[in-house]
């Protein structure tokens, strides 16, 4: 059985091809302005990769915060359940998911058999989230790329007292002014993020086997920034970026 699972973010959308729930192919895409058409690139990366046609797909479900707006596939999945789906697979040790998204952080609980017992999602403030991060990079003349090992190449602990995206982005000027060092500004916005992350996990009160996943796994610093705020070991879970696209797929299958 061949599955198809999108997730349309707000930066960007992410496809799995699952073939008898195995990852067989992966794509991603700028979202942009149109979900539709993004969603549709997504689907012929895969099928070019897989060579095959959408005649060879017995179901494509689509999840992510832009779901609503897409009219193609077979039928749609949250954001939660689709992200439990996929780690379940991916790494059945974890009991909380910390989801990193673009504009949105969520923990997810999860009690046994990967039942998703409760989840927590950050305020409507930017900040700790992905784009919090770019518009910080920015403010440094940084690529986001390259945001995470400046950060933990960081000789001092910079607290960065305001919240709000605004604010944050006012204090780093002042701090670019004072001619503190650059690597530990950025070391200190990433503690912000993940102090912010950590709080939204505490939520639940104590938290073990602890998975992340999103695109901001990708950024080192944010990774290291977060393992000394939560004081534990954490999992990045294999294929990060795309575990909810992977668990739309599986959910696809089971439909």
């Amino acid at each position: 059985m061949i599955t198809v699972g999108i997730d349309c973010g707000t930066q960007r959308t992410k496809a799995v091809l699952v073939r008898n729930e195995e990852i067989q192919a992966t794509a991603i895409t700028r979202t942009e302005f149109d979900t539709n058409k993004a969603a549709s690139d997504v689907l012929q990366m895969l099928f070019e990769s897989c060579d095959i046609t959408q005649k060879d797909v017995d179901a494509i479900y689509i999840t992510g915060i832009g779901a609503d707006t897409i009219k193609m596939g077979d039928g749609q999945v949250n954001e939660i359940m689709s992200a439990a789906a996929g780690i379940e697979r991916l790494v059945p040790k974890c009991k909380c998911i910390l989801d990193l998204g673009a504009e949105r952080n969520r923990a997810i609980r999860l009690g046994d058999n990967h039942i998703v017992e409760g989840y927590e999602v950050n305020d409507k403030c930017a900040s700790g989230s992905g784009t919090f991060i770019e518009a910080m990079a920015r403010v440094l003349e940084t690529s986001i790329d390259k945001f995470g090992d400046l950060a933990l190449r960081h000789k001092k602990d910079i607290i960065l007292s305001a919240q709000c995206v605004v604010f944050v982005e006012s204090e780093v000027i002042s701090l670019i002014h004072q001619n503190e060092d650059t690597a530990d500004i950025a070391w200190g916005v990433l503690s912000g993020v993940a102090s912010h992350i950590v709080a939204l996990a505490h939520r639940f009160g104590k938290v073990e086997n602890i998975c992340v996943i999103g695109g901001p796994t990708l950024n080192s610093g944010l990774m290291e920034a977060l393992r000394k705020e939560i004081k534990q070991g954490i999992m990045i879970a294999p294929y990060s970026e795309y575990v909810s696209a992977y668990g739309a797929a599986l959910l696809a299958a089971k439909a």
